[in-house]
């Protein structure tokens, strides 16, 4: 007890000195991210709600987590509450979240669940929801004849495994044979077998590939969209960006794995998905995409959901569009509005995505665990702008704080290389602590445009770029050694 009490006590102490360090930010020229006697993921912030937010949303997943004991293995909760599953859509979601949280065994785990599961008997489907005890959660599964599945499941799996690989640098999920094989059968047989190709997709009919004989789940094995209100659907547009952004992400694996000839094909593959959305998919009247197509061979508006995923899967480059898109989107019910904060930060709109993150905080559905989980995200991809991309053994950050917020510190993030902190001061200052043993690459990006950034008090010319929404941001590269710190400040001429 003398031990612990000592402890608090020391612990208690470094933070009052940090907070205080902070306070007095705009007359301090160092500040000490490496001292931390902790390595839990921590924030400091002079912004208290920001500081419940993420107290509560990391208390809140960490009480989602199983026992590993449990027969599937690590695992955390990711479907409705009590159901003691995991759903492909949900985790595909929170696995970011998590990760950040230390979650990484529980993801590998039950991502490893899902693309072992994929089976010719199911069509080439894997298991929409499994439970703690290895097997297809009951309330969505009967047999392999009968159970729910969302034709978009699939390619989630993909999108998910890759931005898990470039936060980890594990390569399990980029070229494991378990792993492989699921991308493959998933972009080849699932696409033929539920007549996704491109040139096919337009005249799917709306059941497919039923077994004979009743069936509890025969209007629901193979839904075309993750929105599944929808009465003779064909197509949706939620599903065509999923199935594009698929083809494009394993392209993206295959040159990193070096195989640049295959990956033209699945990149050619890719755009005609692309194509499809672009040259059909947008209404020039209401300056939006349709979100469906059904079987009377009309189109119907979507809402807020297909705007958001085709957003989210990155299926939209038009910058004017983007914006429209993300003008229109309203807040929904708690599985559609935990995308939001992380989708505003994202494309630069940081007083909205702000504004989502208080929200999934009040919501009253909040204890749903994707709320949570990408709660965390949004504070740490989208406001601090921490992405790592371990293909290439670098670390962005990027400051997106409002008026609500004078700074923030997060301390002991996780990441390919070890563990991370990172201070931003303001909108241009950032301190960056590599607290692993190994040597990093630092972008310190800036949302604006430059002439210079001060690394380390040294001015160098800055180096610019336009994110999708057409905004500039201004950048600098620096190495940075294990157990070591630097500094970057955006600066004039």
């Amino acid at each position: 007890m003398k031990t612990n009490s000592a402890f608090r006590l020391k612990w208690l102490f470094l933070s009052c000195i940090l907070l205080l360090s902070f306070t007095s930010c705009k007359t301090r020229t160092k500040i000490d991210l490496l001292a931390s006697p902790s390595d839990s993921v921590r924030i400091f912030s002079s912004d208290t709600l920001l500081v419940n937010v993420f107290n509560w949303a990391r208390k809140t997943s960490d009480g989602f987590v199983g026992k590993d004991s449990d027969p599937v293995g690590p695992w955390y909760e990711a479907a409705l509450p009590g159901r003691e599953a995991f759903c492909i859509r949900d985790v595909s979601h929170q696995c970011i979240g998590a990760e950040i949280l230390w979650q990484g065994k529980q993801n590998l785990n039950m991502f490893r669940r899902f693309v072992e599961n994929i089976s010719a008997g199911k069509d080439y489907c894997s298991y929409w929801e499994i439970n703690r005890y290895n097997k297809p959660a009951p309330v969505d599964y009967a047999s392999d004849d009968d159970f729910w599945y969302n034709l978009n499941a699939n390619f989630d799996i993909i999108d998910a495994c890759y931005k898990l690989y470039e936060w980890t640098g594990n390569k399990t999920y980029l070229s494991d044979s378990i792993f492989d094989n699921f991308f493959r059968q998933t972009l080849n047989q699932y696409v033929d077998r539920w007549q996704l190709q491109a040139d096919r997709i337009m005249d799917r009919p709306v059941r497919m590939n039923r077994k004979p004989g009743t069936r509890r789940f025969a209007y629901a094995r193979g839904i075309p969209s993750y929105d599944e209100s929808q009465d003779g659907l064909t197509v949706s547009a939620d599903l065509l960006g999923m199935i594009f952004n698929g083809f494009r992400t394993y392209a993206q694996m295959l040159n990193l794995r070096g195989d640049s000839t295959e990956a033209l094909a699945y990149a050619a593959r890719a755009s005609q998905y692309k194509r499809l959305i672009d040259s059909l998919w947008w209404d020039p009247a209401s300056q939006s995409y349709y979100g469906f197509f059904k079987t009377d061979r009309k189109f119907y508006p979507g809402g807020t959901a297909n705007s958001e995923f085709l957003l989210w899967y990155g299926a939209m480059d038009d910058s004017a569009r983007i914006v429209k898109s993300l003008r229109d989107i309203r807040n929904s019910q708690v599985e559609v509005l935990s995308y939001l904060p992380m989708l505003y930060y994202r494309y630069g709109l940081n007083a909205e995505g702000y504004d989502f993150l208080g929200k999934i905080y009040t919501d009253k559905r909040r204890n749903y665990p994707e709320a949570s989980a990408a709660a965390i995200e949004a504070i740490v991809r989208g406001m601090m702008g921490v992405q790592p991309e371990a293909s290439k053994g670098l670390v962005i950050t990027c400051p997106r704080l409002t008026n609500s917020t004078a700074w923030t510190t997060v301390e002991n993030i996780p990441v390919f290389c070890g563990l991370i902190s990172v201070s931003h001061l303001s909108q241009t200052h950032t301190f960056f602590a590599n607290k692993s043993g190994n040597t990093v690459n630092w972008r310190a990006a800036f949302q604006g445009n430059f002439p210079a950034i001060k690394l380390n008090g040294q001015k160098l010319p800055a180096s610019h770029f336009r994110d999708a929404a057409g905004q500039v941001h201004s950048y600098a590269d620096v190495v940075v050694p294990a157990g070591s710190q630097a500094e970057a400040e955006a600066a004039g001429e």
